[in-house]
């Protein structure tokens, strides 16, 4: 298959340790046609990431990557902005958007309980009503954001997981009027729906979102998708990638997206 992973950490977040140029070495080894960058740019003090961003340094491994691809592999410059509808006037501060291929707006943490991807939120509330509060939560972030493609919907599985609570639920079945309004503002917005591949290899072993939101988006007339590993470190370089894009040819998605100067290309997944 044609594939573009859209979700790639460099070593120039906190929390993952490759080098970007490395990157698109394993990247061409691996037949990929594009690998979209994206640095952590995270305000929230709570986030591990927070105050790890460096522009300088992320402009100098894009740099690097892009001299090491020859041509070979696409390279785009994204950045993931957690809680983007929160923080991002002050983000807009301290870059140009202008200057990236892409926004990614990704919802990791709720305002009075912390961290949804960590088990220790779901120690003293209802779990449900936690998920049910990030999914309200995501509304907000997507109608007004400016992003490109959200990222990592139903991130809260890993944190459930990690708890030892249940977490393979449909979530449309508890709250469907909110998920079909999420999945309508986006495909109003012209925002990319992300295909997560991450929690294919944790104890959820779920993509982000689910196969039953990705067919709910497809029926309401969604075509805007990405794919994306949420690449970090090894041993899980591009995990998941052909798995995700199966499940968006199985749902009927025939092409992804990669973007250029934050506009989308069809990307032909055969």
């Amino acid at each position: 298959m044609n594939l573009a992973d859209m979700h790639v950490h460099t070593s120039d977040s906190p929390d993952a340790d490759i080098p970007a140029w490395r990157l698109v070495q394993k990247g061409i080894e691996n037949n990929l046609a594009g690998i979209g960058f994206v640095a952590h740019l995270d305000l929230d003090p709570e986030d591990f990431c927070y105050g790890g961003f460096n522009e300088g340094k992320f402009d100098e491994s894009i740099n690097c990557a892009m001299n090491e691809s020859r041509g070979r592999i696409s390279v785009m410059k994204g950045l993931e902005v957690g809680e983007p509808h929160i923080y991002e006037e002050q983000v807009k501060k301290l870059v140009d958007y202008s200057d990236y291929d892409f926004i990614t707006g990704a919802l990791h943490s709720l305002e009075g309980i912390g961290m949804v991807l960590g088990c220790e939120a779901y120690m003293d509330r209802d779990p449900l009503e936690i998920v049910e509060e990030y999914y309200t939560e995501t509304l907000r972030m997507v109608k007004v954001s400016d992003i490109d493609i959200l990222a990592h919907m139903g991130l809260f599985r890993r944190g459930l997981a990690l708890a030892g609570l249940k977490h393979d639920f449909n979530e449309i079945e508890l709250w469907p009027d909110t998920i079909e309004e999420i999945l309508k503002v986006i495909i109003e917005r012209n925002i990319a729906l992300e295909l997560n591949t991450s929690g294919l290899r944790r104890k959820e072993e779920s993509t982000y979102p689910i196969s039953e939101i990705l067919e709910l988006f497809r029926e309401l007339g969604g075509t805007l998708v990405t794919v994306g590993s949420d690449t970090h470190r090894e041993p899980h370089v591009f995990y998941g990638l052909d798995k995700g894009a199966e499940l968006l040819l199985k749902t009927g998605f025939g092409e992804i997206r990669t973007f250029h100067e934050r506009t989308p290309q069809a990307f032909a997944l055969k």
